[in-house]
């Protein structure tokens, strides 16, 4: 009996260990990219991380993204591939400031992930994972009432990333002073 409970009881602290190590991954990401720009490091708020957690198991359940509009808080949701590692999810979002023109700062379409990643005025984060389970998208694909938002594949991810205070404020002179151009692009990004 003993050993049974020692290996179910090793199996949930590993798995709440990867998935605490999947966060820790995803917020030193998104450090990494704002030190790039000048910017603080986020940091972490239990609170966020439980409202982003509930939103995120909202979102896979229904399969396709909607967002909560928070006051005072920004958030990023998007559907992954279920096997997609924090780096990539976080570069995904980054890959933005591709698009983005310092020179006439303010918002600008698809750009808003980017922004709020790297807003200066920005100074905590909580983060929320879950998985959409492949029935789900099978009985949403039989409904036909139309939804706006990306929809799910089964087995996506969903990542809920919470920012507060908010970025992406568009009042005059907020992106100049919150969206600053990077000191250096981060050459290579080594494992924390």
């Amino acid at each position: 009996m003993s050993l049974i409970y020692y290996v179910i009881e090793k199996r949930e602290n590993e798995a709440c260990y990867m998935q605490d190590d999947f966060m820790r991954q995803l917020i030193w990401s998104h450090n990494v990219r704002r030190h790039a720009h000048g910017v603080p490091d986020l940091r972490w708020n239990e609170e966020l991380a439980a409202q982003a957690q509930s939103w995120a198991d909202k979102v896979a359940r229904q399969a396709f993204i909607s967002y909560k509009e928070l006051s005072g808080v920004g958030e990023n949701i998007t559907f992954f591939p279920r096997d997609l590692d924090p780096e990539a999810i976080v570069e995904h979002w980054y890959e933005e400031h591709e698009k983005y023109e310092y020179e006439t700062p303010g918002w600008q379409s698809g750009t808003n992930y980017f922004t709020q990643i790297i807003w200066r005025g920005t100074e905590e984060i909580g983060i929320g994972r879950a998985f959409v389970e492949p029935d789900v998208v099978e009985n949403l694909n039989r409904k036909s009432s139309l939804r706006s938002g990306k929809l799910a594949c089964p087995g996506d991810q969903v990542i809920v990333a919470f920012y507060s205070p908010a970025g992406n404020n568009n009042r005059a002179g907020q992106f100049a002073g919150n969206v600053l151009k990077p000191l250096r692009r981060h050459e290579a990004i080594t494992e924390q």
